[in-house]
């Protein structure tokens, strides 16, 4: 089964995180909850080309630059396979706009956003990760993957 390649970025300022309110009007997109930007490379599309693009199609933000955090998951969802990269997209301030995936947004320092993000892994590496990751710091010296897989 071929692999749909995605991303995972959180949008940082630099000192704040933006947690993003999923809309609950389209069911494929999961319920009501928050999250961060994701999205499926498109053709030709490097990871970093698709972390500019989805950070500005889901929130007319433009990144200024990307931390790898030399971390993804491998999923099954749709009957298809699904390897998703994570990266911090730092943005500068401009002129938020929400496209229609989302129904609200915040900005929270790193604690209100690790308790307000629905996460299925191990919080306490998220916060890990991320606080070395603004740093621009690995946390993960190894790639590491979670896979979600149904063995």
């Amino acid at each position: 089964m071929a692999m749909n390649k995605k991303i995972l970025a959180f949008v940082c300022d630099g000192k704040k995180f933006l947690a993003l309110r999923n809309s609950s009007k389209d069911p494929s997109h999961g319920g009501d909850f928050w999250f961060v930007v994701t999205g499926s490379l498109e053709k030709d599309e490097n990871d970093e080309e698709a972390v500019e693009r989805e950070v500005l199609e889901e929130t007319n933000l433009k990144v200024k630059e990307i931390f790898d955090l030399n971390w993804s998951s491998i999923y099954s969802w749709n009957k298809e396979n699904h390897q998703e990269k994570n990266f911090i997209a730092f943005v500068g301030k401009g002129n938020l706009k929400l496209n229609e995936e989302h129904a609200g947004y915040l900005w929270l320092d790193l604690d209100a956003f690790i308790k307000k993000i629905k996460w299925r892994l191990d919080l306490k590496e998220l916060k890990q990760a991320l606080e070395k990751g603004i740093k621009k710091e690995l946390f993960f010296k190894m790639p590491k993957t979670d896979d979600f897989r149904i063995k």
